[in-house]
């Protein structure tokens, strides 16, 4: 293996593997974004005082946690078309499987930084007769996010690099991408070595983007105070 033939077909295909590296990183946003909102919804019901709500959103968190990423894309493209009679594009199903196992890790993230909010806080609002729901609005959840944008983010760049196994039910990404180049040329080891270095510097730049960004983060006091 040598760096002149990766540089040959660096040339001849790298406009296909932009391509499927633009699909990784929409399909990793799209994912990230539909789990965040899954996490928070199965984070509040699962504290919820309500059995009805708080075990099935407990069952679910640990459902999602509990199961491999590869066995939950195969359960939501091939199984869930016979359970619910709808038919799932490889794009959707890969946005399922992801979001539903990011999700997961990030209703437990919100859950603890939920419960590290100063008692106090919750005490005296609800002394001053403010609802659960603009409790959680307008006092426990913004500060419980600042406090998990760390974890938030890290679990993106996991959600990132769950995606490479995306590519066995044929949705265009990065990996999928390096199939059909590695069948066509017979260079696997040269084209696969290139997509390894291509994930290796992604990851490695969104990971210090992290780092620097949860330095600026607002820090609280141990009574909810920015400090």
């Amino acid at each position: 293996m040598s760096l002149l033939s990766m540089w040959r077909l660096l040339l001849n295909y790298g406009g296909i593997l932009v391509q499927g590296l633009v699909v990784t990183i929409e399909l990793s946003i799209v994912s990230m974004a539909l789990a965040l909102l899954i996490g928070m919804l199965a984070c509040l019901a699962s504290l919820s005082h309500h059995r009805l709500l708080r075990y099935p959103a407990t069952l679910f968190v640990e459902f999602c946690r509990d199961t491999p990423i590869l066995v939950q894309l195969i359960w939501v493209h091939f199984a869930w078309p016979g359970l619910f009679g709808v038919k799932f594009t490889a794009w959707d199903s890969a946005v399922i499987a992801l979001a539903m196992q990011s999700s997961g890790y990030l209703a437990e993230e919100f859950r603890a930084g939920i419960e590290s909010i100063d008692k106090g806080q919750v005490e005296a609002s609800q002394s001053l007769g403010m609802t659960y729901l603009r409790l959680m609005r307008r006092i426990v959840v913004p500060q419980a996010v600042i406090r998990m944008m760390p974890g938030i983010l890290n679990q993106y760049v996991t959600c990132l690099k769950s995606t490479s196994i995306v590519s066995i039910i044929a949705v265009p990404d990065l990996m999928y991408q390096a199939g059909l180049i590695a069948s066509a040329t017979f260079q696997p080891m040269q084209i696969y070595t290139m997509i390894a270095m291509v994930y290796f510097l992604l990851v490695l730049i969104i990971s210090f983007a992290v780092r620097q960004a949860t330095k600026k983060l607002p820090r609280f006091g141990s009574f909810g105070a920015m400090s």
